[in-house]
């Protein structure tokens, strides 16, 4: 076996992903371009054995730090066999060397890898899987202390997914929480729409999550960031948004509050030469009250659409990239002032009905803090299960340096 660099391989590394278990989108070949366009330090290493098969390899980038480049290895690497100590061993050899040869400081792993599964109460459903954390101090690693809350940067620390594989569409949408289905239901009446964007649709959906990311206080992307991205995954990312057009909701209103104006007409006119006037009166009142209601939604209508300044409003956007492994959720973000329409779900159910169609085994929601307190999130109430993952792990490769480097950020955070 021997280590080499991979960047000229790529469809075979791409073919090795694909069809390895924990390979994802941040270890394809799709986001090694995507890094490199963005100006980026990255490399694809491997080891390759005799019959020149990939038995481990990586997506590996690097940035600058004060004293030395910090080398980083996100949601890999990806191996062939976790018990191929051998192996491992060549492809961790091969990637210090390299980084010594290249003013490395330390080395920085986060395994795709999940430690243990939680219920939505936060009760284990699980033990711990302990393979790969073993292996990974076995070669000299040092794992950080497990984390919580969520993540701006680098590596989900915990994340939320529902596994789909094997089931119908009906049969997972089904399993959602009441509040979901309800909050579907509603999606229906509002005539909500979903639509995929076109790489020109871009702009409106960075608006969207400009605004949400200065409202909820996380860390927006660029334009050029989206577009690139859209560029280099190609079929395997998938921009939506959810759209509301006024005209259908102001009539949706009106055909309601026609229908109601013809009941209370029937029974007014039943009242005259009934016995039991009573009964009809209750029924009047009731009917009385959905016409308000139609009448007041008509006239919410039209405000918002004055409001708009049009008439179709994207109300809600996601970006999901989908592998053969699982579908994921990365970016989103809605409109506070539209919330009454409960975009965000009619996104997911869309998404999940597709990675359906595709096949996809798991689809992963991504980031959750981990405290289970109690409260039932959104991301929950589509019932999965959440998942802490491995961790991160980390080599010196200067270690004079990076003794230096350690105490200075614990001067810095204290």
């Amino acid at each position: 076996m021997k280590f080499i660099a991979l960047d000229n391989q790529l469809d075979q590394w791409e073919t090795f992903v694909e069809t390895n278990e924990l390979g994802n989108f941040g270890q394809s070949s799709y986001q090694f371009e995507l890094l490199l366009s963005r100006g980026r330090k990255a490399k694809v290493f491997g080891v390759i054995s005799n019959t020149d098969d990939i038995l481990v390899g990586g997506v590996v980038n690097w940035d600058p730090t004060r004293l030395g480049y910090k080398y980083s290895l996100y949601y890999g690497p990806l191996v062939k066999d976790w018990s191929d100590t051998d192996a491992l061993k060549c492809f961790f050899d091969g990637l210090v060397e390299y980084a010594k040869r290249n003013k490395g400081l330390y080395l920085s792993v986060s395994p795709n890898a999940i430690y243990q599964e939680f219920d939505n109460d936060g009760n284990p459903i699980c033990t711990p899987k302990k393979q790969i954390l073993d292996a990974m101090c076995g070669l000299g690693f040092t794992h950080e202390p497990f984390k919580y809350g969520m993540q701006d940067t680098g590596v989900t620390v915990w994340q939320y997914v529902k596994k789909i594989d094997g089931q119908t569409y009906p049969e997972i949408s089904k399993s959602y929480h009441k509040m979901a289905k309800q909050y579907l239901k509603k999606n229906k009446l509002f005539q909500v729409n979903v639509r995929e964007l076109s790489r020109d649709d871009l702009p409106m959906f960075k608006k969207i999550i400009d605004d949400t990311a200065q409202r909820r206080h996380f860390l927006s992307k660029d334009l050029e960031y989206f577009e690139t991205a859209y560029d280099k995954f190609q079929d395997r990312i998938k921009f939506v948004v959810a759209e509301v057009c006024f005209s259908k909701y102001i009539q949706i209103a009106q055909d309601k509050l026609d229908k109601t104006n013809q009941e209370i007409e029937k029974l007014q006119l039943k009242k005259e030469t009934a016995s039991n006037k009573t009964r009809i009166d209750k029924q009047l009142s009731e009917l009385f009250k959905q016409r308000d209601n139609h009448e007041k939604r008509i006239q919410h209508g039209k405000q918002m659409r004055i409001h708009a300044g049009k008439d179709v409003i994207p109300v809600a956007g996601a970006m999901f990239i989908i592998m053969p492994q699982e579908t994921d959720y990365l970016f989103s973000g809605s409109y506070e002032e539209y919330s009454e329409f409960y975009a965000p779900y009619q996104i997911q159910d869309y998404m999940l009905r597709i990675s359906q169609n595709l096949g996809v085994k798991t689809y992963n929601f991504l980031g959750i803090d981990g405290k289970f307190d109690g409260v039932l999130k959104f991301k929950t109430q589509f019932e999965g299960i959440a998942q802490q993952l491995i961790g991160t792990f980390n080599i010196p490769i200067n270690p004079f340096k990076f003794n230096i480097y350690k105490n200075l950020k614990k001067l810095v955070t204290k």
